[in-house]
């Protein structure tokens, strides 16, 4: 039994991680939580006061990890290069956690994670911002969000299951999306 002492915030996540990636995000609950962690359930409300806390957490780790790998790899990059990059980058974090990326990409759900929203929203702000995309003139607008709208959807219907082909007929085809979309950027 892990002793309440030794529970952590970061244990927490690291379970609840697990967790998801092994039944789903429906089937996260306190109470299998705790049971995972060998703990009363009570002593998870340490570290979140209620299921949707907890998710909102998961999801806001989710993001920051995310941030993190994104600055390593953009150092030194710009321009169409880093927005590649940054789409990969998600595409490939999405992958690695479905069940978590489905929620994360479902608007009305993310309503519910207001942090978690909050920290996507300054991730691609930075990114944009960054790349001088944050003018919001109506043509930069509109070419922004067909990025966006590219990435998002391809990353939907792949964890959907609505693509066929095998893994490299599908990296090739979301490079093909994804450089149709940022060809109409004015990087």
């Amino acid at each position: 039994m892990v002793k309440r002492r030794t529970l952590t915030r970061e244990k927490v996540l690291v379970q609840a991680n697990q967790l998801i990636t092994e039944h789903g995000i429906d089937h996260l609950t306190i109470r299998e939580l705790a049971t995972a962690l060998d703990v009363r359930p009570q002593s998870i409300y340490n570290y979140v006061s209620s299921l949707n806390d907890l998710v909102d957490q998961v999801g806001l780790d989710f993001v920051q990890r995310l941030g993190e790998r994104l600055l390593e790899q953009l150092v030194g990059l710009a321009g169409n290069q880093a927005l590649m990059v940054f789409a990969r980058e998600m595409r490939r974090t999405c992958q690695q956690q479905p069940q978590l990326a489905m929620r994360l990409l479902n608007p009305s759900e993310l309503a519910d994670l207001t942090r978690t929203h909050a920290a996507l929203v300054t991730l691609y702000r930075r990114m944009f911002a960054s790349l001088h995309l944050e003018d919001h003139g109506q043509t930069r607008l509109a070419e922004v969000t067909l990025y966006r709208s590219a990435l998002f959807g391809f990353i939907v219907q792949e964890l959907g299951g609505f693509l066929r082909g095998t893994p490299a007929q599908l990296d090739q085809r979301f490079d093909q999306t994804m450089q149709l979309a940022i060809d109409q950027l004015p990087v």
